[in-house]
């Protein structure tokens, strides 16, 4: 059995966790997840995977009570570890690995090996004493782990220069790609489902609808106008609230005439969202960098941890892209893409047709050569089932 340790919500929607633990069931390997909630449900297929408690955060509370049930849930994980002779603990991001390495202090036989998804930036934490600290532990775990994965070369080197991280050879480099099943056959969508022509020409934002995800930019864009058969579609992943203020503008803009489509339907399968992005011609994938912990350099070297990206590239949909390191990088080997510069924003791509001339199997070529990344996941376990 091999253990998880996580805090995040998103086990099972995570495309690189849901594949490992995919690849563990296909070798009769079962697994472990400490969490400390339930509210992700194990997806049906995934008989050898169950439940563990883990404590409710990283501090110890003061209150004696609580302070009596958080030492009870965490040594609960060692019983369940001794129980079931697990080896291998696989911590998610730094919470998880804080909390692994905890555990590792009172069992020196466990075996590390870190996920990381977000990676915390000292210099965007130092305002933070509770992220200071945790940041401080982090980085000493880091120094026990078997095996790293990360999602890029460029993200990597973000990592070891964080978290001091020297002399060490086990990364494996797995993107954030789409969990695509082969066998679907649910709904097949067309542009006359959202009022539009199978002749229009749509470009399609997807996800988190901020400020760092290129909402203003877009806005401008559609201010500006379109050709009369361009559509920007604008998909939210969650449902907008009636008065949020983005919510108002686009529908005010909707109300005025311009060219866009707000949807904010939730997909409660993936690959219902993959058959919707399908139906659709172009990608925008925008990332505007703040002060945020999670939006500052996490976003500005975004590169291969991107969901919008590879589900646009699944899809055959070439892209419209912001300018960091690794989509320089991709495009100089890969014509999958623009790139968004302040000298040809994103209404210049749209209105000149930039992306006409891209041919989809150039998409295919990138997603089947580096987004596909089974064989990576199978290399990372053989190291961990073999260490």
């Amino acid at each position: 059995m091999i253990g998880i340790i996580t805090f995040n919500r998103d086990t099972f929607t995570n495309p690189t966790l849901y594949g490992i633990i995919e690849a563990l069931g296909k070798k009769g390997i079962q697994v472990m997840l400490f969490s400390n909630n339930r509210d992700s449900k194990i997806p049906t297929e995934f008989k050898h995977v169950f439940y563990a408690d883990a404590p409710n955060g990283l501090i110890f509370p003061r209150r004696p009570n609580k302070l009596f049930y958080y030492l009870k849930v965490f040594w609960s994980m060692f019983f369940v570890i001794k129980k079931y002779k697990i080896k291998h603990l696989i911590a998610v991001d730094p919470a998880g690995l804080v909390l692994t390495g905890r555990i590792r202090m009172f069992n020196k036989n466990l075996n590390i090996h870190y996920c990381s998804f977000e990676i915390f930036f000292q210099s965007e934490i130092a305002a933070d004493a509770a992220l200071v600290k945790l940041k401080k532990e982090e980085s000493k775990y880091s120094k026990i782990i078997s095996s790293i994965i990360i999602q890029d070369e460029i993200r990597k080197e973000l990592l070891i220069k964080e978290n001091g991280i020297k002399h060490f050879n086990h990364w494996f480099l797995i993107p954030v790609y789409p969990i695509i099943n082969k066998n679907y056959q649910g709904k097949k969508y067309k542009k006359t489902d959202f009022g539009l022509q199978q002749s229009d020409t749509v470009y399609v934002h997807t996800g988190s609808v901020a400020e760092w995800s290129g909402i203003n930019q877009i806005i401008d864009t559609i201010e500006n106008g379109l050709s009369p058969n361009q559509y920007i579609l604008i998909h939210s992943k969650t449902k907008f609230h009636p008065e949020n203020p983005v919510f108002v503008k686009l529908n005010t803009l909707k109300a005025q005439g311009k060219n866009i489509i707000v949807h904010d339907d939730v997909f409660e399968d993936y690959n219902d969202y993959l058959s919707f992005l399908s139906c659709f011609d172009y990608g925008i994938v925008i990332y505007v960098p703040d002060n945020g912990i999670f939006t500052g350099m996490n976003i500005k070297e975004i590169g291969l941890s991107s969901g919008k990206f590879s589900a646009f590239l699944s899809q055959n949909m070439p892209v419209l892209l912001s300018p960091c390191r690794s989509y320089l990088s991709i495009l100089a080997d890969y014509k999958i893409g623009e790139l968004i510069t302040p000298e040809k924003n994103l209404s210049f791509h749209i209105l000149n047709g930039s992306l006409k001339e891209i041919n989809a199997s150039n998409c295919t070529k990138f997603f089947q050569e580096r987004l596909m990344a089974s064989h990576i996941v199978d290399q990372f376990l053989s190291q961990l089932l073999n260490h």
